[in-house]
């Protein structure tokens, strides 16, 4: 029940959940400038970036990153609670795990009928989405990487479709928000610039509303729970950008190549060993340029 939660934290959740187009967020005086939002960060006790000591930095010129607001975030977290659904009331059998080898039967059969995934969960268990139950709980959770959650948003939206009821609110409300989500991901992939502004827009919008439902329908508990990166997914959606053409995929994967190439046996030595070992192992593989001088 909501009295079970603290007044600040529920407070911060409903804000997240305002998803609607009279969301105070929305405003022009619902937006911090820059200066506001120092001083906020400082009132807070947290340090000040040293980006904004730079002569012409502000807050705007700063966007949100997919990967993390979304493949990372609200729907990693969706799918985890749509999955620990699916599996508990929907799969057949006497136990969890039982009932999770069923539902990993769908999965399986939806990567045989999908070979263009190429990043795909490389096992699938209780422990792959379910939140923790110890102290006050986390929330569920689809666990995997950014590009392995982003390949399972369409399987989300197939599963509730096939297993899910229009006639039960709860379900309907899950089979709105995955298709939602599914949109959302749609429309980063349409040609036309208009109207996938408008359906991301749109959809993101339905699917927060809709996972905001759900935690109200479930007592304000774990289960649902939104979390502050809703918030992102719904300022970047309603920017009117294309994330696709500005969301760190190839950072992330430069900075993995990085380190495995970096790795080193042995316990922790200093950064300055594993620098100079994965610039040795990169002139390895390379070859050394040659300079040419071109006679006038």
């Amino acid at each position: 029940m909501i009295h079970q939660l603290t007044n600040g934290f529920h407070y911060m959740q409903t804000q997240v959940c305002e998803a609607g187009e009279d969301a105070p967020w929305r405003s022009p005086e619902g937006r911090l400038s820059t200066q506001e939002l120092l001083k906020r960060e400082w009132n807070r006790g947290k340090r000040v970036c040293p980006l904004f000591s730079v002569f012409g930095i502000f807050n705007h010129l700063f966007v949100v990153d997919w990967l993390h607001c979304a493949d990372q975030g609200v729907t990693a977290d969706f799918l985890g609670n749509e999955f620990e659904y699916l599996v508990k009331n929907k799969m057949p059998g006497n136990n969890q795990e039982v009932r999770c080898e069923a539902f990993r039967e769908h999965l399986l059969t939806y990567y045989d009928d999908n070979p263009e995934v190429t990043d795909r969960l490389k096992d699938f268990a209780i422990k792959s989405f379910k939140g923790s139950t110890k102290g006050k709980g986390k929330a569920p959770r689809l666990k995997g990487s950014a590009s392995q959650i982003r390949a399972l948003v369409r399987f989300g939206d197939q599963m509730a479709k096939r297993f899910l009821s229009d006639d039960d609110p709860i379900e309907s409300a899950i089979k709105t928000a995955a298709h939602h989500l599914q949109n959302c991901y749609e429309s980063l992939r349409s040609v036309n610039e208009g109207l996938s502004h408008t359906a991301l827009h749109n959809s993101a919008k339905i699917f927060a509303i809709q996972y905001g439902a759900l935690w109200k329908a479930h007592d304000y508990t774990r289960f649902w729970r939104p979390m502050p990166k809703m918030h992102m997914f719904l300022e970047l959606c309603s920017s009117g950008t294309e994330p696709q053409k500005f969301w760190c995929y190839r950072d992330e994967d430069f900075g993995g190549s990085v380190a495995r190439q970096s790795k080193m046996k042995g316990s922790w030595r200093r950064i300055k060993a594993f620098c100079r070992h994965a610039l040795d192992l990169f002139k390895m593989k390379q070859h050394v340029p040659r300079l040419l001088t071109i006679n006038e």
